[in-house]
């Protein structure tokens, strides 16, 4: 009787009803029961029963009018499945496109600014901050001794003063941007409550905060931040775009410094061809 229509008439003293549906039918003060599933090919999704007081069976037709709602009860929920299913490939593609335009932006940025670096780092902090869904975002500089604060998203006066008075500071696991750059790995925290304690989260009001070090040739440069509002875990998704956004940072560094080096041969040769 498995997926199959079971039809009960004057269960009381139907020999085919259990105990149990005899029971049941006491409780429920029905006489008769009609249930019918729901099934798409080999897999049941429920059922629609009906009960009524009146020991005779129910009509044929009855019978086929209620197969016919539970396939419809069932087109109903295959197509919520698909259409969710739609809906989460459309904001998936949606996702991945604007991930695929903020990069090609930042490298646009990159090449139409050789020497000068700080347009690189606002537009990364900026893109890592709206597509990550960022309460604030910050880039750090490192020079081997000191972090530097050198870009920020959506802070607000009173956390971008906390943040400027705290920097230049020595990298330490109490920042997550620091652990990232001491141990040169992805530091992902998805509730700071329940973490070793990060010294800024109770002034800037953060609860989850992801921070990818900027490595160069395997050295660390620098560190890239985003803080949440909310606990919970970054998608992977995120944390390679966050990844993808600290590399195009060390290529905008290194990018700055040998066309620097560039334009200062060129000055030196000039003046050696003028002498």
């Amino acid at each position: 009787r498995e997926r199959s229509i079971i039809h009960l008439a004057d269960i009381e003293h139907n020999p085919e009803a259990s105990p149990e549906q005899v029971e049941f039918a006491r409780l429920g003060g029905s006489r008769t029961r009609l249930m019918v599933p729901m099934v798409r090919g080999d897999i049941a999704l429920g059922l629609i029963a009906v009960t009524r007081e009146a020991p005779a069976p129910f009509s044929d037709r009855q019978v086929d009018l209620l197969r016919t709602f539970a396939d419809q009860a069932v087109i109903a929920i295959e197509n919520v499945r698909l259409f969710k299913e739609l809906g989460t490939r459309n904001r998936d593609l949606t996702e991945a496109l604007a991930q695929q335009t903020a990069t090609a932006e930042i490298l646009r940025v990159i090449s139409s600014s050789p020497t000068d670096i700080q347009p690189v780092f606002d537009t990364i902090v900026q893109s890592a901050n709206r597509l990550c869904d960022g309460l604030f975002s910050g880039l750090f500089r490192y020079d081997g001794e000191s972090m530097h604060f050198v870009a920020h998203a959506n802070f607000n006066p009173e956390a971008l003063e906390v943040a400027q008075r705290a920097f230049p500071r020595p990298p330490a696991a109490d920042v997550a941007v620091g652990r990232a750059i001491l141990d040169r790995a992805v530091v992902h925290i998805s509730d700071v409550t329940q973490a070793p304690a990060q010294i800024f989260q109770r002034s800037l009001g953060f609860r989850s905060v992801l921070a990818v070090p900027m490595l160069g040739d395997g050295r660390p440069i620098g560190a890239i931040a985003v803080t949440r509002e909310e606990p919970g875990p970054f998608a992977d998704a995120h944390i390679t775009l966050l990844q993808t956004f600290a590399d195009q940072a060390v290529i905008a560094i290194e990018n700055v410094r040998l066309f620097k080096e560039l334009e200062a041969r060129n000055r030196d040769l000039a003046e050696a061809l003028e002498q």
